[in-house]
């Protein structure tokens, strides 16, 4: 790509020249064909220029486009800067003179004489372009196409592809999400992954596949090839990039059209600029430090009751040694049995974790003598309102740039965690740090299941642990305001710890490039064989001032989901859902993914159907298995006893109506999940009937969830000796907790929605697919 790359950054350096930051449209012409696009035949008229019968000829076409050529004006149609006429001398003067000038007037009336002056705009005209009418593929919807990059702050570069035209904005608002755009990054996709983000957007299947007995008017491998120089564009000119000295910051075409099973572009614009994206430096691998430290130091702890004595009995009580301990408390010997120090300079060594509690003012001193004494290799910032309450900012820049210094010296420097955080839990460091007192939170003692949460919100974190109080993280980390350590930066850390093979984030926001590191991280990980769920708040509607339309259509969410979704994450979302995929890939951990054929039961009918209307979506697709006469008969021969066989006919998805009890209704299941043509299993029960035994033990009736032979035990007993993957869904209210606690206690997934348990089962087959390519 070296010959291409020579073309482009001369074009930029033109352009730069005559103090430009963007691309005039016969540059961005140049630009495409130097990357082999095919564009069309064309003649720049300069302002004052002369256009001759010869150069008309050469265009070969009956009519002509005409465009405008100005610095100031970006989407030429909104101002008259496009006109369509005959290829002739006379009716091209005549729409040349026509449009210099109405476009200037029509430029003020639109955008207002506070930007530019009538005569400022006609001044700004370079000229026009005279273009070959395209004859191209008219087939309404699919017609026009939109091919575009832009660098997001969070990912970088990111290539979108969908319907074009000026409809597009519409189109995006109006289509289901995933529908409209297929948004992809830069770098890290195959030909098949990027087929695999196209699948579900409406337009490629107009134009790629058999539409209505008409053949694709384009081969995939064609839209595939134009989205690959988009990326090599892309990655040529990344902020990244730091041998090449441009950046790109926007490349689109729209319309992108079709001609004889080829892409033409018809417009299109560009923006660049020498920013670059600073590698930060920060020392991953010491997070081992923070998580997994041998000596631990505290500063902000009363004699009495406060935040800090919180923090310091709640490190205690999880294990760590109180001879490992060091307090900084001048005046005191000790306290809880931990050595007190009058300062950090007459700490004894220097500490693997220093635990910093204290008020937003106090932090920098402390920070600052920490840094310049080497006193700690890892800090955790717990401090209130910092970066979060106005003017503390500066005090966060100050915190970053004493440890950048450092680090540039080459120089032992901490890594920080917070500000601004609720702390970190470590079952393999021993510790716990947050501030809340354990009597007001019951920590998770139960299912040691690797599971680590990574949290921008203390709270968040917390809040989830309460609810699923069997699973024990190995870790939990409130990563607060980022001031040094980022959740890229824990993801990268525990996508190589082999106590970890669940990862659950919640993020509001990626520090600068750190959603591309996270995307990194989540790719390798999933090359580990670990489990990513992702949580992405922070979803309000962007971009609808901004000046392209692929900054508008491409929102930051968007971009999120998309991008973190193809490097094999399981983006939830809901907070329930978040939840129930954490559950899920707990429970499922030990089974075995073999395609996706998956079989539906419940004993109501309304489950079926609803359980059937979730199995297709932009994350994935269930197919229904087809039962064998085996199963059939088997099943039969369930139902019969029961007179179950003469109401319901025997298909996938199966009813066994209220009538089935215990035996039967778990014969039945278990028929199922042993088909050889069944891959997974929902299992849905509205547990309401009186033929299943699903109350624990009371005196309005004899039933009792807990005996073996009931609904619950049979199924837990399936569960254990079938090695595919199931989920249970229980659809009842609080009466049917007990039920739903003891099926999770003994290790099944129970879901409480018959859709929100196909969801999940979809999500993680395909993931679990991917996974195995």
């Amino acid at each position: 790509m070296k010959a291409p790359m020579t073309k482009a950054r001369s074009i930029w350096q033109k352009a730069e020249k005559e103090g430009r930051s963007f691309l005039l449209e016969p540059e961005v012409y140049a630009l495409l064909k130097a990357y082999g696009f095919s564009v069309p035949r064309y003649i720049f008229l300069p302002r004052e220029g002369k256009l001759t019968l010869n150069q008309l000829k050469r265009l070969g076409k009956e009519k002509v486009v005409i465009k405008v050529v100005s610095p100031l004006i970006q989407h030429k149609s909104d101002v008259g800067g496009v006109a369509v006429v005959k290829a002739s001398l006379s009716e091209v003067r005549e729409a040349v003179k026509k449009m210099s000038q109405e476009i200037p007037f029509n430029f003020v009336r639109r955008f207002g004489p506070d930007q530019f002056s009538v005569k400022e705009v006609a001044e700004s005209i370079r000229g026009f372009l005279v273009v070959e009418l395209v004859d191209y593929e008219q087939v309404g919807f699919g017609s026009e196409l939109l091919l575009g990059l832009r660098v997001s702050r969070d990912f970088g570069p990111v290539v979108t592809f969908g319907g074009g035209g000026l409809d597009v904005e519409y189109l995006n608002a109006h289509l289901k999400d995933g529908h409209s755009l297929a948004i992809l990054p830069s770098s890290g996709l195959g030909s098949q992954d990027i087929e695999s983000a196209l699948k579900p957007v409406a337009v490629f299947g107009k134009i790629a596949r058999e539409f209505r007995g008409r053949k694709p008017l384009i081969e995939a491998e064609r839209i595939i090839a134009a989205i690959q120089i988009f990326q090599q564009i892309a990655e040529d000119f990344s902020p990244f990039n730091h041998k090449e000295i441009y950046t790109i910051e926007e490349l689109e075409i729209n319309p992108l059209v079709m001609r004889q099973k080829k892409f033409v572009p018809l417009d299109g614009l560009a923006r660049f600029s020498r920013q670059k994206v600073e590698s930060d430096g920060r020392p991953v691998s010491q997070i081992k430090k923070i998580l997994e430290p041998e000596t631990i130091g505290l500063i902000g702890v009363s004699e009495k009751m406060n935040v800090g004595h919180i923090i310091l009995n709640n490190v205690i009580k999880n294990g760590f040694p109180k001879d490992k301990i060091y307090v900084v408390k001048p005046g005191l010997e000790s306290i809880e049995g931990c050595r007190c120090f009058p300062s950090v300079a007459a700490l004894p060594e220097p500490v693997d974790l220093f635990i910093l509690i204290l008020g937003a003012d106090q932090v920098y001193p402390v920070m600052k003598e920490v840094v310049e004494l080497e006193k700690a290799r890892s800090v955790i910032i717990i401090a209130g309102g910092l970066g979060e309450k106005s003017g503390t900012q500066n005090l966060e820049d100050e915190i970053r740039n004493l440890i950048k210094k450092k680090r540039e010296l080459g120089k032992p420097a901490p890594v920080v965690n917070g500000g601004n955080c609720l702390g970190i839990i470590s079952a393999p460091g021993k510790y716990d740090s947050t501030f809340i007192p354990e009597y007001k939170f019951k920590r998770p003692a139960g299912i040691k299941a690797g599971l680590a949460i990574i949290s921008q919100s203390g709270a968040f974190m917390l809040s989830r642990m309460s609810q699923q109080t069997w699973f024990e993280p190995v870790y939990a980390v409130s990563v607060g305001n980022q001031l040094d350590l980022t959740v890229g930066d824990y993801l990268s850390y525990m996508s190589e710890r082999p106590e970890v093979e669940i990862i659950a984030a919640y993020i509001e926001g990626f520090k600068l490039a750190d959603g591309r590191r996270f995307v990194e991280a989540v790719r390798k990980a999933k090359q580990a064989g670990k489990k990513i769920v992702v949580y992405k708040s922070g979803r309000s509607p962007e971009g609808q001032k901004a000046t392209s339309h692929t900054a508008s259509v491409a929102g930051d969410y968007a971009v999120a989901e998309s991008l973190l979704s193809q490097a094999g994450a399981m983006v939830a979302e809901t907070i329930e859902e978040f939840e129930n995929f954490i559950k899920g890939l707990i429970y499922l951990s030990r089974k075995k993914v073999n395609g996706f054929r998956i079989g539906l039961m419940s004993n109501a009918g309304f489950e079926s159907v609803i359980m059937a209307d979730n199995l297709k979506g932009t994350d994935g697709e269930l197919q229904l298995g087809e039962f064998s006469k085996a199963t059939v008969n088997r099943i039969l021969q369930i139902l019969q006893p029961l007179g179950i066989d003469r109401l319901q006919d025997v298909h996938n998805p199966l009813d066994v109506t209220p009538m089935a009890d215990d035996a039967t209704f778990s014969g039945c299941a278990q028929a199922i999940l042993e088909d050889e043509n069944i891959d997974c299993a929902v299992i849905s029960c509205v547990p309401m009937t009186a033929s299943l035994q699903t109350l624990p033990p009371g005196e309005e009736h004899g039933e009792n969830l807990y005996n073996p032979e009931t609904f619950a035990g049979r199924m837990i007993d399936i569960f254990n000796k079938i090695d595919k993957p199931m989920v249970i869904n229980i659809d009842a209210g609080h009466l049917y907790d007990p039920l739903t606690e003891h099926l999770e206690k003994s290790g099944l997934p129970v879901f409480r929605r018959s859709d929100g348990a196909v969801k999940f089962i979809r999500k993680y087959i395909a993931l679990m697919n991917r996974q195995t390519v």
